[in-house]
């Protein structure tokens, strides 16, 4: 098949990423010449136990992204065309799942209803993918379209001294993002019970069916909050978080001695000086029309890029739903059902269900595009024998124990003294302690309540308009993003100092 004669190579991470998600990822890219008109991008998956590479031929990156680039120098707008776009089809979908899946007594429709009902979220979502993809695909390589060109403007047009506060005013996100809106919403219930110090240290110190018996109405509002907000940390696979993930928010907040009436209101204030901040300095620069398109588009795409996953985070966790019926229809678990090709499915529920195959695509499987418009799936010895012998990895093999010290970019400035642990897995979040030091491959918005315990954040991969990156600002919690083998030097338990001010994290004794 012709995915053999690319250069393939690992370019990114990620977690909890059932072949579900993965073959629809790697499928979508089919849809760019005709919802973009570009050239496809090669991209693909190798997924271990649901946690994946991905892999790209740089080559046809680098043509689609001068075709992107082409589309921008003849309409300025295309970029939020794009941002418009991905929102759109993203609310369609959410609005799509919500109505047909999640609000559907599922167990009432028939084998093929649920089937078809499988195949037009496939298709819808691949649309989202689409477009959300075209964003990242605009950065090759080290540099990044939109952030790269505000860099350049603005080391010609301000002084080293005044760089960081010019790119920070104008990369701060355009709206809030949903987890924010979830903080906001936890302030606001918070603070109707805030001025009880009864209430305060029963909230630190007793356990949640207690808390439900004491404080009945509080519970309904904690209740009301989970069931609007449960799905926004969900990504691709979960779990939804539950009553008791929303009240370990509020301890955290009220270990960290926040008063939310307050905090409320330094919010409100900060949004109005970002706002007014980006005004003054768009008069002192004066930029032409294709750099103050750059500088309002900073924004709008720092926030778009996350916010187009947090709507297919919204989506997966309604398809959750239909996946279960799936997995009790066919006697197999929930993992088991993500793991199966609609195909599987389908032969499945004629009595026909190939559980050998499912389980050896759960372990290790490879989802690869070919030239022609089919897909690749490879599983067991083919896709250990695709990655070894096919993909290529910088990293491997090296040592790294002399090591003692990386520099990277600082997303968030601040210093910081602490433990090292290593969080890429929601089970991980359990060995997290206050004032330790998180080390990732990547954040996502699985691990956040860990986030909110660092003193300090450190990732492999990503720049300013990361996860990290962005979850690190809304915290004030220094960090170091693009560090590339933090994860490989560093280990749980070592003792390390983070100076993001400089981008530089060194072990210590």
């Amino acid at each position: 098949m012709s995915y053999k004669k690319y250069n393939w190579k690992v370019v990114a991470h990620d977690y909890n990423s059932s072949y579900l998600r993965n073959h629809l990822w790697v499928k979508a890219l089919f849809k760019f010449p005709k919802l973009l008109g570009v050239s496809r991008v090669r991209l693909a998956i190798i997924s271990k136990n649901n946690n994946i590479e991905y892999l790209a031929d740089s080559s046809t990156w680098d043509k689609c992204h001068k075709e992107l680039q082409a589309k921008i120098s003849k309409d300025y707008n295309f970029v939020q065309k794009l941002i418009d776009k991905a929102n759109e089809v993203g609310e369609k979908i959410n609005n799509w799942t919500e109505k047909n899946i999640y609000r559907q007594d599922l167990s009432r429709l028939s084998n093929e209803k649920l089937i078809k009902l499988y195949k037009q979220f496939t298709d819808k979502q691949g649309d989202v993918y689409t477009h959300g993809l075209a964003l990242p695909i605009l950065d090759f390589q080290d540099f990044s379209y939109v952030e790269g060109n505000l860099t350049k403007y603005l080391k010609r047009k301000v002084s080293q001294k005044n760089f960081a506060k010019y790119y920070s005013a104008f990369t701060q996100p355009s709206h809030n993002s949903f987890g924010q809106d979830q903080e906001e919403a936890l302030l606001k219930l918070m603070s109707k019970f805030y001025k009880s110090k009864k209430w305060r240290d029963d909230i630190k110190n007793k356990n949640i069916n207690k808390l439900k018996k004491l404080y009945p109405i509080f519970y309904k509002k904690l209740s009301e909050h989970t069931e609007k907000y449960c799905w926004v940390y969900y990504v691709y696979m979960g779990p939804a978080f539950k009553e008791q993930n929303f009240l370990d928010f509020i301890k955290d907040y009220l270990i960290k001695k926040v008063d939310p009436i307050k905090k409320l209101k330094e919010l409100k204030v900060e949004k109005q000086k970002i706002r007014k901040l980006k005004q003054e300095l768009i008069k002192k620069l004066k930029p032409d029309k294709f750099n103050l398109t750059i500088i309002n588009l900073a924004g709008k795409v720092i926030w778009a890029k996350p916010h187009r996953k947090d709507l297919q985070s919204k989506s997966y966790f309604h398809v959750e739903k239909l996946m279960k019926e799936f997995a009790k229809r066919l006697y197999i678990s929930l993992e088991q059902a993500r793991s199966a090709p609609i195909e599987i499915l389908e032969k499945g529920l004629k009595g026909k269900l190939n559980l050998e195959k499912i389980n050896s695509i759960y372990k290790m499987h490879a989802c690869l595009p070919n030239d022609n418009g089919t897909f690749s799936l490879l599983i067991g010895k083919q896709a250990e024998d695709f990655s070894k012998k096919q993909v290529r990895r910088t990293t491997t093999g090296k040592s790294y124990q002399k090591i003692k010290s990386l520099t990277g970019t600082s997303a968030c400035p601040g210093h910081a003294k602490g433990i090292v642990k290593i969080i890429n897995l929601t089970e991980d979040m359990k060995k997290m302690n206050y004032g330790d030091i998180l080390v990732s491959t990547a954040t996502t918005p699985n691990i956040v309540p860990a986030m909110k315990k660092a003193a300090a954040i450190i990732t492999d991969e990503g720049g300013l308009t990361s996860h990290a990156a962005i979850v690190s600002r809304e915290l004030n919690t220094p960090c170091i993003v693009g560090l590339r083998i933090a994860t490989k030097i560093f280990k749980d338990g070592d003792k390390v100092e983070v100076d993001a001010d400089k981008g530089v994290v060194r072990r210590i004794k």
